[in-house]
This record gives structure tokens, sequence and C-alpha cells, in this order.
């Protein structure tokens, strides 16, 4: 099982975006994922909004200076639940 928390912002209402990414990653991924992938989103203040992979942050809207596409946690989720990455077409 992996293990994916969302912290995010109560108060600068970052929620919207956080609730957006986990509807972004079910819709993309459907039944193999929910089978594979818990997710919580935790509310907090102070601006943050950090994603945490297995114990492990992957992005930090602080040290970033801006909020993740869902392409870059896509890759950084995609290894673990053994889904192949999809190559762009040309």
């Amino acid at each position: 099982m992996v293990d994916l928390e969302i912290t995010y912002c109560q108060p600068c209402g970052h929620q919207p975006r956080a609730v957006e990414l986990v509807n972004q990653l079910l819709a993309e991924y459907g039944m193999p994922l929910n089978k594979k992938l818990t997710v919580a989103l935790k509310p907090a203040d102070s601006g943050i909004f950090d994603i945490v992979l297995d114990g492990q942050l992957i992005f930090s809207r602080k040290q970033q200076g801006r909020f993740p596409t869902i392409d870059e946690i896509k890759k950084q989720i995609e290894p673990k639940l053994s889904i192949p990455i999809e190559m762009p077409s040309k």
C-alpha cells in the first residue's frame, strides 16, 4: 500500500486545490489506484501545501514557491504503484 498525504492551509483556501488533486488522481487511475493507494487530506495553516509519499516529502509549496502540477505528482506516485508512465505523443 502506498500512502499519500496532502497537508494544506485551510485559512488560505487551499482545500479545493488539494481535493482537486485527489480527484484528478482518481479520475486518471480509477480502481487500480484505489486498491493500492491511501490518501489523507490534512488541514493546517501558515500557507502550507505539502505532499508526502510514504513518509517522504515529495513537494513543498514553500520550498518551490508554487503549487505542484498533477504530472509532477504522478511521476512520483507511478513507480510505487507499478503503473507505466505514458510517453507524450509527437
